[in-house]
């Protein structure tokens, strides 16, 4: 403070120096987000309000599920920068708020929104080959941070799993399934060691083939001179690649080599016999199951007599006269 005359201004006073009085501190700033150690927390991280409007003695972090109507309050650490979350639900959204304090009171909320990870979007499979199956997905919606992918497939109809683990782009193939057969596909985000949702199966068949092998005990019976009925088993699940439609039958005469062929439409395992045989004669017969897409492997030939009949007439019939009473 200076004094004043009309002839001018004195010297000044030394300074006093007063702070104003302090008030609610306004919003922090530069509030962050990101993925904790695992796919259910986050690290919750700001920078003190500007201005602070006196002495910043806490922060209070709350966090709620969107859509609940309470909040969820950690315990304040005085003037630390950074709080960590957990125990949040996977796939689910929430909302971040933090304030500061003076010894006046509570300043204004400032809130972000946090999304934890979710399961991979609309998966898809498409079928390559019969063996063959490609799936593709788009990311799932979240802010973690995520390390890979694994596609896990399960077989319905037969014993057949597998995966592929940790890939880090968004579609593979799937190589040596089972030729028509219904699998499920499941795809696993994880997040730097925790395994996060899997999608709602995918379930897709793969196209048929030919067949991969014979029917099975065949067997022959002769019940008539000029017939024989054939009997086998229908191929084993793994390897009829497809619904079957019918069977090839061959048969081959072993003395003359002659070779014949019966196709038996349908899936029937006991067909007419083969008829028009010459009797008590060995035939060689191999069965093969047919589908829609061609005629599969031949079963091991297996021998059979067709059955007897009554002798021909001896041939070459003539006679030698021994005297007046005897011929031979």
């Amino acid at each position: 403070v200076a004094a004043m005359t009309v002839n001018g201004t004195g010297p000044y006073s030394n300074p006093v120096v007063e702070v104003s009085g302090q008030d609610v501190p306004s919003v922090p700033r530069s509030l962050m987000l990101a993925s904790g150690d695992d796919a259910t927390s986050v690290v919750v991280s700001w920078m003190p309000p500007d201005p602070p409007n006196g002495i910043i003695t806490e922060y209070h972090v709350q966090y709620r599920r969107t859509g609940t109507s309470s909040y969820i309050s950690l315990s304040p650490r005085n003037t630390e920068l950074t709080r960590t979350i957990t125990g949040l639900t996977l796939n689910a959204e929430y909302e971040i708020r933090v304030r500061a304090f003076t010894v006046i009171g509570a300043g204004p909320f400032v809130t972000l929104t946090y999304r934890t990870a979710g399961p991979p979007e609309n998966v898809m499979a498409t079928v390559l080959s019969p063996r063959r199956i490609r799936v593709t997905w788009d990311p799932p919606m979240t802010t973690v941070t995520i390390t890979g992918y694994t596609v896990v497939y399960n077989a319905v109809e037969i014993t057949d799993s597998g995966m592929v683990p940790m890939i880090t782009n968004t579609s593979t193939d799937i190589n040596g399934l089972e030729e028509f057969v219904t699998y499920q596909i499941t795809v696993i985000t994880e997040f730097g060691g925790t395994i996060g949702p899997s999608n709602v199966a995918v379930a897709i068949r793969t196209w048929s083939d030919v067949p991969s092998g014979p029917p099975n005990t065949i067997t022959l019976v002769g019940t008539d001179p000029v017939m024989l009925s054939v009997r086998y088993e229908r191929p084993v699940r793994s390897v009829r690649n497809g619904a079957l439609t019918g069977y090839v039958i061959r048969y081959t005469r072993v003395d003359t080599g002659e070779l014949q062929v019966v196709n038996v439409s349908g899936d029937d395992i006991t067909p007419p016999a083969i008829s028009g045989l010459v009797a008590y004669t060995n035939y060689s017969v191999e069965v093969a199951a047919v589908n829609i897409n061609g005629t599969g492997l031949f079963s091991d030939p297996v021998s059979g007599l067709s059955g007897q009949d009554v002798p021909n007439a001896p041939r070459l019939l003539g006679t030698v006269s021994i005297n007046s009473s005897s011929v031979t």
